[in-house]
């Protein structure tokens, strides 16, 4: 029910009230895959609208994100796990390089193509 759902995407997700964007990526990078990692750099900011966009409700809603693109660091990968249970991840992995360049545009979300970009990944 989230936009996006059924594609690849990056582990993020909003800010809670008061929360630094930096600080929301890496506990929701905690919360999606089981990682714990740390910021190494700012990669950049976008910012999307969909006026028509479904949410997780059901119904239209004027969803507009603002983004911000970083790079982390995980320094101790294990194997990827869903901790959000019930929330919008279903599954976590890793990638290499290689299998990222080989997934076809709709498998991933605009928003993770536009940061795999920015990072150069692909």
């Amino acid at each position: 029910g989230y936009p996006g759902a059924g594609s690849w995407h990056l582990p993020g997700g909003g800010t809670d009230f008061g929360e630094q964007p930096g600080d929301a990526l890496i506990r929701e990078l905690a919360e999606e895959t089981g990682q714990r990692g740390r910021l190494v750099e700012l990669l950049g900011v976008a910012s999307h609208r969909d006026a028509a966009s479904l949410g997780p409700e059901g119904y239209p809603i004027d969803w507009h994100g603002v983004r911000a693109f970083y790079r982390v660091a995980v320094d101790d990968p294990a194997p990827p796990t869903v901790r959000d249970v019930g929330g919008s991840t279903s599954e976590a992995r890793w990638f290499t390089p290689a299998e990222l360049a080989a997934l076809f545009p709709d498998q991933l979300t605009e928003v993770t193509a536009e940061a795999t970009q920015a990072a150069g990944l692909v």
